[in-house]
């Protein structure tokens, strides 16, 4: 059994899909596990799996499971820290004239079990920020979080960043996502337009509203095709996306157009997307084939069902997406391949995008040979926003 075998049978464990191991780790395998778990961010979840494990007699080093238990309690504490923080951004926000939803991060808590939740390693706060009083939301937004925030980063096409007190990192989001094609640019720009006003009214009793289901079945999808072109995914995104399809289906066979199931009130009582008509609107999005090399991964990985698919299931490509992941950890930060190129200031950083963007043409063409024009565009907006006078 291979090393990568062991670690995707750890990680049935840790989702449910399995109740112990095939084998019994060595001293050495643990180390290798917690490693994997690192690199992965999936440190806190992983925890739970040792905990079930140690119930079957499968028992981890005491002087690693302490390690880990540590580092354990660590991201719990910090994921109360952000439910909080959340709240306390929402508010303030709301205070001064803006609608906001949370994407992704603490708001995926509430798909994950309850054993789970409260240890996903959590990351900073997106945060969808539209002005009541209508006007240029973009130059709003940029404006607001230039007055509020205690350091200016730095802008993209989508957001931008800003700390708030306890060096809370907010990115504030005037877009919900891109891709690199100018035409499937403009359908996902319009598609999550239409739905901005219904993920803002979906507020949950944590203080904060979060994209319904149906949304956050495809923002998600299209949250990890960005981030795979322009750095790596990790695995922790994946099961992200797992707990997703999981809330979604679960949606699906409860629905009751008079109550909210679990933490999505499905745009004020509307049933949820079908599977083909979410599928639909990644075709439309050029996402399609990406999709389903996500759905190989999480049926080969963590033994998904078929009833949480949104599209068959593509092998080859789903075994490209899998040697990514594994190759650089979460969001490509252990990706040792041209290393010094990525590090290595702006034009030798190009050239590694240019090299990684080539790995991908054969699979993804469209968005591959658009992707350096947009780079160029971006850097464009980016340079002209930085600077106009109005903001």
């Amino acid at each position: 059994m291979t090393n990568n075998e062991n670690y995707f049978e750890f990680l049935k464990v840790v989702v449910g899909n399995a109740d112990t191991l095939s084998f019994r780790p060595t001293d050495e395998e643990w180390e290798c596990l917690f490693v994997f778990c690192q690199r992965q961010a999936l440190i806190g979840v992983g925890f739970t799996a040792v905990e079930k494990l140690h119930e079957k007699g499968i028992i981890c080093p005491k002087s690693l499971m302490r390690r880990w238990f540590s580092l354990t309690m660590q991201i719990e504490q910090r994921n109360r820290k952000m439910n909080e923080a959340c709240k306390e951004v929402t508010a303030m926000f709301d205070r001064d004239g803006f609608d906001t939803c949370v994407l992704k991060g603490q708001g995926n808590l509430l798909n994950y079990p309850e054993t789970l939740a409260m240890r996903r390693q959590t990351g900073d706060i997106d945060l969808l920020v539209m002005p009541r009083n209508g006007g240029d939301k973009i130059r709003s937004v940029i404006a607001y979080a230039k007055k509020h925030g205690k350091q200016k980063i730095g802008i993209t096409c989508n957001h931008i960043d800003m700390y708030m007190p306890d060096q809370i990192e907010v990115e504030a989001h005037f877009r919900m996502g891109h891709v690199s094609s100018p035409v499937r640019y403009k359908r996902l720009l319009r598609w999550f337009d239409d739905k901005a006003d219904e993920c803002m009214k979906n507020r949950i009793s944590m203080g904060f509203s979060v994209p319904t289901v149906s949304i956050n079945v495809v923002y998600q999808m299209t949250h990890i095709f960005k981030h795979f072109f322009d750095e790596g995914v990790g695995l922790r995104q994946l099961m992200d996306y797992y707990f997703v399809l999981n809330t979604w289906h679960n949606y699906n066979l409860e629905y009751q157009p008079w109550r909210s199931i679990g933490m999505h009130n499905e745009g004020l009582s509307i049933p949820a997307m079908s599977r083909e008509e979410i599928a639909a609107v990644l075709c439309q999005f050029g996402m399609l084939k990406f999709a389903s090399a996500v759905m190989w991964v999480l049926q080969y990985v963590l033994a998904m069902p078929d009833a949480l698919l949104i599209c068959e299931p593509n092998e080859k490509e789903g075994r490209l997406l899998l040697r990514e992941i594994m190759e650089g950890g979460n969001f490509g930060q252990h990706d040792s391949r041209s290393r010094e190129l990525k590090t290595g200031g702006m034009i030798k950083h190009g050239i590694w995008k240019l090299k990684r963007i080539m790995r991908l043409l054969g699979s993804y063409p469209e968005e591959a040979l658009c992707e350096p024009f947009f780079r160029v565009w971006h850097l464009g907006w980016r340079i002209y926003m930085n600077h106009i006078k109005s903001l």
